[in-house]
């Protein structure tokens, strides 16, 4: 990989501490940024239940144009719904994402038993456990778990993936100057 193809690092760096910075403030303020996941979604179903309407109308025939814009009527409806009731939405969304966990976690633990001869089996097991523990505390804590559950889980995600940034950051500024003395990292 040419050093020029390499982001640079200071971008990455930056980057990922606004992200952990932002996955903090999620994490302190769990039904504030639930809501502003909520938000998010609404507005992207309003807008994708526009878009799909007017594709539908453009469509020749009539049996062509129906069913596609009244899906697109029923999108752009549950977006409006939504971003009216951002606490319902969030609500919803959290029982959602329990389910999610619940029939994640089931599914890890399950297929982990085809991995046992793998060394790092025990680690999707422990995974597997955690969802579906996850899950369950969250679907026993429904509906008051959304004013926690979507805001922390989007918090330790951002949080996350700027800590990445960062090492990410530190591994390309270790690679450029490795390359710029001649040195050829291992492949």
């Amino acid at each position: 990989m040419a050093e020029t193809d390499l982001p640079r690092t200071s971008h990455l760096m930056l980057m990922g501490i606004a992200m952990i910075v932002i996955g903090v403030m999620a994490i302190a303020t769990p039904a504030v940024a639930g809501t502003a996941v909520v938000y998010v979604i609404g507005a992207l179903l309003l807008i994708a239940g526009v878009i799909e309407f007017i594709q539908g109308l453009r469509t020749e025939g009539w049996t062509s144009k129906i069913f596609p814009s009244i899906l697109g009527l029923v999108t752009a409806i549950c977006g409006v719904a939504v971003l009216a009731h951002p606490l319902l939405g969030l609500t919803y969304l959290t029982l959602v994402l329990a389910a999610y966990f619940v029939v994640g976690g089931i599914w890890k633990i399950v297929t982990t038993f085809s991995y046992r001869g793998v060394t790092g089996w025990p680690l999707m097991l422990i995974s597997g456990i955690v969802s579906l523990v996850l899950g369950i505390l969250i679907w026993r804590q429904w509906p008051v778990s959304g004013l926690w559950a979507v805001g922390i889980l989007v918090g330790v995600d951002l949080l996350m993936t700027g800590v990445a940034m960062i090492g990410l950051g530190i591994d390309v500024r270790r690679f450029k100057r490795m390359t710029s003395r001649g040195a050829h990292p291992a492949a």
